[in-house]
C-alpha cells in the first residue's frame, strides 16, 4: 500500500502525488514520468509549458490561488490543448532565464518558486513548484495580480486585491500557529458539541484542516451529493446495499468495546445546513451499560464567510473511570489522521474544486478532554509508552502539526510518530517510546 516516499496511486487514488510536495532533491524521471502518465488536465494547481516565457504569469496566478505545479517543455497534445503531449524539453540556461525573469516581474522582489531541473526521457524539463507557505500574497506580477482560474490565468479586480492584503496583515503565511477554532476543549467554538453537554466526552482525539477556497467561495454550498460523497467516502459498502464503517474503523472501535453495536454515518440533527454538516457514526454502547464507548464525527464547514473549507475528523471517547491504553489512543490518532487525510479531504476538495490531486493543507493534531470543568488527562491517558516524565503539573491538551513532507508522500504513520513525540516533549516526556501504528 506505503512504501518508503513513494504512493501507488492506482490503490490509494485520493492522495496528492508526490510530486506536488515531495523534498526537492527526491524529484527525479521516474517521479515525472509517473505524474505525466495520469494524463492529468491543465486545471487550478496544473499547468503545461512547451517553453518558459509564459511560465511568470502562470506563476504567480498559483502563487495567488491555490498554489500548484508547472511543467515546463512539455507541449500540448494535438487532440486536446489541456493534456500533456509530446516532450519537447528546455535549454538548461532556461532555468537561470526564468528565475530572472521571476525576480525582476515579481512585487514584492525576491521571492520565486523552487525551479527544478529533470531529464525524462533525455528531455529537459523544469519542474516549478509553488509552495503556499512562502508566498508573499498578494504577489503581483508586471503590476497586476493573477489569479488562477480552472487551467487559465486571470486578473484579479479591486476587491479581490483587498481581501488579500486584509489576509496578509491578519496573518504570516510563513509561520503555522495552532488554530483556536480546531481546540476540541475550546468551549467557546461554534464547532463545539452541544449535543454533550451533559456528558461531554472523557477524551477528544482530532485531526483538522483548513484549505482555502476561491474568491467567488461565498456562493459555494455543502449540497446533499457533496454530503453523500462524503458519507460514502466514509464508509465501507454493506452486502445489504446500504453502508457501513470500514473494517479498520470497525476493528478500531470493537477494541474499545467488543459488545458495542455499529451504527453508520448519518447527519447529526443539529448540524446540517448549507455551510456547516456533521456527520456522526460508530460505535453507541447501548444505554444499560456502563463500560467505555467510542464514538465518531467528521465536521465540514464552509467557514471565514465561506473563503475556507474547514474539516475535522474527532474520535470521542467516553472512558467511564478507565485509562486509555497507550496502543489503543496513539492508533486513534492514527485512524483520524488517515480518515481526514485519505478520504475526507480528497472527496470534499474534489466536490468542492473540482480536483483531488492537490497538496494536502496543514493537518493538525489534538488530543484533549472534552469536560470543561477536567481539562487534565492524567485519569484518562495510560502514558506508560511515553517513559520517565521529567516535569510536573497535569496533563493538559496535546497539539501539533503533521511534517507536510511525510504527509505528502503518504508515510502518515512516521507524520503522526513525529506529532506524538513533540506533544509528548510538550508534556515533559523526552524519551517516548511510541507503540507501532497498523496501516
Amino acid at each position: 500500500m506505503e512504501s518508503s516516499g513513494n504512493v501507488i496511486l492506482d490503490t490509494m487514488p485520493n492522495l496528492a502525488h508526490p510530486l506536488f510536495s515531495a523534498p526537492v532533491d527526491v524529484i527525479d524521471a521516474e517521479m515525472v514520468r509517473g505524474f505525466l502518465d495520469l494524463e492529468l488536465e491543465e486545471s487550478f494547481t496544473v499547468d503545461y509549458k512547451r517553453g518558459f516565457d509564459s511560465a511568470a504569469e502562470t506563476v504567480a496566478a498559483m502563487a495567488n490561488t491555490y498554489s500548484g505545479l508547472i511543467l515546463i517543455g512539455v507541449d500540448a497534445r494535438q487532440s486536446d490543448k489541456n493534456l500533456p503531449g509530446p516532450l519537447v524539453g528546455v535549454k538548461a540556461i532556461d532555468k537561470d532565464r526564468l528565475v530572472s525573469k521571476m525576480a525582476t516581474t515579481f512585487d514584492p522582489p525576491g521571492w520565486t518558486p523552487d525551479v527544478t531541473p529533470v531529464t525524462v526521457d533525455d528531455k529537459l524539463l523544469l519542474v516549478v513548484r509553488i509552495d503556499p507557505d512562502t508566498v508573499p500574497r498578494p504577489l503581483f506580477h508586471q503590476g497586476a495580480v493573477r489569479i488562477r482560474l480552472d487551467g487559465r490565468n486571470a486578473t484579479a479586480d479591486r476587491r479581490l486585491v483587498e481581501v488579500m492584503f486584509q489576509q496578509a496583515d491578519a496573518v504570516s503565511p510563513q509561520t503555522y500557529f495552532s488554530d483556536p477554532r480546531f481546540a476540541p476543549d475550546n468551549h467557546a467554538a461554534p464547532h463545539n458539541r452541544e449535543a454533550y453537554r451533559t456528558t461531554p466526552p472523557d477524551l477528544v482525539i482530532r485531526a483538522a484542516a483548513s484549505r482555502p477556497l476561491r474568491r467567488n467561495s461565498a456562493r459555494l454550498r455543502l449540497h446533499g451529493t457533496t454530503v453523500d460523497a462524503l458519507i460514502q467516502a466514509l464508509s465501507a459498502p454493506s452486502f445489504t446495499g446500504g453502508h457501513v464503517l470500514p473494517e479498520r474503523l470497525h476493528l478500531f472501535a470493537r477494541r474499545v468495546d467488543a459488545q458495542q453495536y455499529q451504527e453508520p454515518w448519518a447527519i447529526d440533527p443539529e448540524h446540517g445546513h448549507a455551510w456547516l454538516v456533521r456527520l456522526a457514526a460508530g460505535h453507541q454502547a447501548p444505554s444499560t451499560q456502563d463500560g467505555p464507548r467510542v464514538r465518531l464525527e467528521c465536521t465540514v464547514s464552509l467557514a471565514n464567510n465561506g473563503t475556507s473549507l474547514d474539516v475535522f475528523f474527532d474520535l470521542l471517547f467516553w472512558t467511564q473511570g478507565q485509562k486509555i491504553a497507550d496502543d489503543l489512543w496513539v492508533q486513534g490518532c492514527y485512524e483520524a489522521v488517515r480518515a481526514l487525510t485519505h478520504d475526507a479531504l480528497p472527496t470534499l476538495t474534489e466536490r468542492l474544486l473540482g480536483t483531488s490531486l492537490t497538496p494536502a493543507p496543514p493537518i493538525e493534531l489534538h488530543i484533549a478532554s472534552g469536560k470543561r470543568e477536567q481539562p487534565s488527562l492524567d485519569d484518562t491517558l495510560s502514558t506508560e509508552c511515553l517513559g520517565q516524565r521529567t516535569g510536573t503539573g497535569g496533563l493538559r491538551r496535546g497539539t501539533d502539526y503533521l511534517p507536510d513532507e511525510l504527509v505528502a508522500t503518504g508515510d502518515l504513520s512516521q507524520a503522526v510518530t513525529e506529532a506524538l513525540r513533540n506533544i509528548a516533549l510538550d508534556w515533559r516526556y523526552l524519551h517516548p517510546h511510541l507503540p507501532l501504528m497498523h496501516d
